[in-house]
């Protein structure tokens, strides 16, 4: 479902992401994941289904499949499990997951839960079975990318006829042999070198037989994953249940209505739309319960959801910029749910993952959402809170011994006014530019709250970037606590003072003030250096180019409508979208990150991208469809903004005219308010570039160096 709390998938590995196109044996099946975000990751309560007598272990149930005999839909996946003979079909709601599996005749029916599989590290878990149809227990897995935190799933499952017989088994690994224990109710795992699950079957039928199970999930306790279960599931059919998670999709996809392209362009939008909606995750039970930052439970305000999961590194970019136009109330709870996450635990994380500071990546992303959500006029939560958790995140050091980082070498920000790379190992340049976007998000938001003390110290804080610019050769680069630079710098060399990137990748990540890296790097080197950058045969992982596969640069293409060659983020743009956004099955680059990188697509297909989101300022390149409505929602003013081309769109890359609500328009970006107020862009598009629209100096996007403090 959109959000889902539970994302029933399948897995095609043990240990990783959960599914790969590429891999032909389908291990089983799987409640959460968490989509593309490059660790190994959730994937608690796990079963399967077999024929014939019950092994237990994963070699033995395991089985080959076909992309023959598979097919997905928003809210619904089959597959034939051949070596069974088995058809598996899975829908879900918000908090429970559904599966039928349809069994061949004559053979007996088994439903495995190897409940100690998961696709990261499990540390515990526990199953037993109730009665003649249901099965209960809990998982306790470790957080992502390596974090030795754990955090507890429960669930119960119920099966819609009785089991005719059924048992436990405990060994030592998913390879080792195991003696089943038939009859028996319960297996306790209690660490992490143990392999325990329980199994059901029923016997063998003339016909063939369908076993239909209900499942759900609670992060709270059992009393939790049995009240989502009857609260969202009890009493429905596998059909009802597929059909409202289709009616939810249907609603969530049609928020954007798109014509007049080519009918792939039109899968790869609503592809990439499907995907920047799974996250962040619902999080408390459909009674209101959740557990905090704090480890007790809590209750969400009536009419309300709050949200875990937040890739903070990669989504304050373009996946929640895009959420704040599209869903402004889901928005609000979000942008509530860091708040929460605050006021609870004490910080604001940059990755946090269900109620857990992972620490992952760098910066302060979730500033930059909660800051440009308040600016975007989304006021449905806490900002006197949340300006306090921000605020203090931009100054101070965290107190020692707490489970989250807050800003990498902060106290060196805070005294030398940049990050030494000598004191910061990991990233020492990248992380003072991810911060800079931080104080400048903050900076714009105290603006706008009318703290003029506040909003003077951010400014400086927001140009600290600046002071790891050399003037030399205009690259960023790593320097040292006494001020040198550091040596040997090669601004070709990954990771050299940068966090997955190279000092090619980095050297455009001043998003808040780019009229000033213009002027600084000086504006033919600085066009001469970015069409060079987009220079490339193929796309890859190089370390002068342009990387489509990490968020390294997602800016870039768009930073041209800055230095007056807007008609060269025309061309790039549409190259990086033909190239890396396809209607195949590796049809994303890299790994989605949330939602991150679909979201670029779907922005960047409708013409609209925001460089900085919260300067409110969204620059303009050409859209691939010749009709576009985004329908708004309150509490913005508008109802559709709709956004119209000249025929052939995938023909004509260039911009010649723009016009918006009828009037000429020179500029080469909109407000995000001239978007919500509802309205209509035309662009008037031609094959081949025009160089005097939108190349003006006063054309520009607005930067922090050109406002007025």
């Amino acid at each position: 479902m959109p959000f889902g709390m539970v994302q029933l998938s399948p897995d095609t590995e043990d240990n990783g992401y959960g599914y790969h196109y590429d891999q032909m044996s389908i291990k089983g099946f799987s409640m959460t994941h968490m989509s593309g975000v490059g660790c190994s990751n959730e994937g608690e309560v796990f079963f399967t289904a077999t024929t014939g007598p019950v092994e237990a272990e994963e070699s033995q149930f395991e089985s080959p499949y076909s992309h023959d005999q598979e097919s997905a839909a928003p809210g619904y996946y089959q597959v034939r499990l051949q070596r069974w003979g088995i058809n598996a079909e899975l829908t879900a709601t918000d908090r429970t997951g559904m599966v039928r599996f349809t069994f061949p005749a004559g053979k007996a029916a088994n439903v495995l839960l190897p409940i100690s599989h998961t696709l990261n590290y499990t540390t515990a878990s526990y199953v037993r079975l109730v009665g003649d149809h249901t099965v209960e227990g809990y998982v306790v897995n470790r957080a992502f990318c390596g974090d030795k935190q754990t955090y507890k799933v429960y669930f119960v499952i119920n099966f819609d006829r009785p089991f005719s017989s059924y048992g436990t088994w405990s060994g030592s690994s998913p390879d080792s042999p195991v003696e089943l224990a038939a009859d028996t109710r319960s297996a306790t795992q209690d660490n992490h070198d143990q392999w325990i699950g329980a199994y059901v079957s029923w016997p063998a039928a003339s016909q063939q037989q369908t076993i239909t199970a209900q499942i759900g999930i609670s992060y709270v306790d059992q009393a939790g994953a049995e009240n989502n279960l009857k609260a969202e599931a009890a009493g429905k059919s596998f059909s009802e249940i597929r059909d409202r998670a289709v009616a939810a999709w249907n609603k969530a996809l049609s928020v954007i209505d798109v014509s007049g392209g080519s009918a792939a362009s039109e899968r790869v939008f609503y592809t990439a739309l499907y995907h920047s909606l799974m996250m962040p995750s619902i999080f408390n039970d459909a009674d209101g319960r959740y557990l905090g930052f704090d480890g007790k439970i809590h209750h969400v305000a009536r009419g309300h959801t709050v949200y875990c999961n937040y890739s903070g590194w990669d989504i304050y970019r373009s996946e929640m910029p895009l959420l704040a136009l599209i869903e402004p109330r889901r928005m609000e709870d979000m942008a509530q749910s860091i708040v929460l996450m605050y006021q609870q635990g004490g910080w604001i994380g940059r990755w946090p993952q269900i109620n857990l500071y992972t620490n992952v990546m760098a910066g302060s992303p979730l500033t930059t959402v909660v800051s440009t959500a308040w600016l975007d006029g989304l006021h449905g939560f806490d900002m006197n809170a949340a300006y306090e958790g921000m605020f203090r995140d931009a100054t101070q050091a965290p107190p020692s011994g707490k489970p989250y980082a807050g800003e990498a070498g902060i106290q060196w920000i805070n005294t030398l006014h940049y990050v030494p790379n000598d004191k910061v190992s990991y990233g020492s340049v990248s992380q003072l530019q991810e911060d800079a976007i931080a104080y400048a998000s903050l900076y714009r938001l105290a603006v706008k709250l009318g703290k003029t003390a506040d909003a003077k110290l951010l400014y400086q804080r927001a140009l600290y970037y600046r002071n790891l610019f050399d003037t030399q050769d205009h690259f960023f680069r790593p320097r040292n606590s006494d001020g040198k630079w550091a040596a040997d710098f090669d601004p070709l060399q990954s990771e050299h003072g940068f966090i997955e990137g190279s000092g090619w990748h980095y050297q455009w990540l001043a998003p808040a003030d780019m009229a000033w890296l213009v002027n600084a790097v000086g504006e033919a080197r600085f066009n001469r250096r970015l069409t060079e950058f987009f220079d490339y045969k193929k796309p890859g992982w190089y370390g002068q180019y342009y990387n489509p596969y990490n968020e390294t640069d997602l800016e870039a293409p768009f930073e041209f409508n800055f230095s007056g060659n807007p008609w060269e983020s025309q061309r790039v743009v549409r190259r990086v979208l033909d190239e890396n956004y396809t209607d195949t099955p590796d049809g994303i680059p890299g790994n989605d990150d949330c939602g991150e990188m679909s979201s670029w697509a779907v922005m960047s297909m409708m013409g609209i991208y925001s460089v900085d989101p919260a300067s409110l300022a969204y620059e303009l390149v050409s859209p691939v469809f010749s009709r576009i409505v985004i329908h708004l929602h309150t509490p913005y003013s508008g109802k559709a903004f709709t956004i119209k081309t000249s025929d052939a769109p995938g023909d004509t890359p260039y911009i010649q005219n723009v016009k918006l609500d009828g009037r000429e328009y020179a500029k080469n970006w909109i407000r995000f308010h001239d978007i919500t107020a509802g309205g209509t862009l035309q662009f008037l598009l031609g094959a081949d570039p025009d160089q005097s629209w939108g190349a003006s100096p006063g054309d520009a996007p607005p930067s922090l160096s050109t406002e007025q403090q």
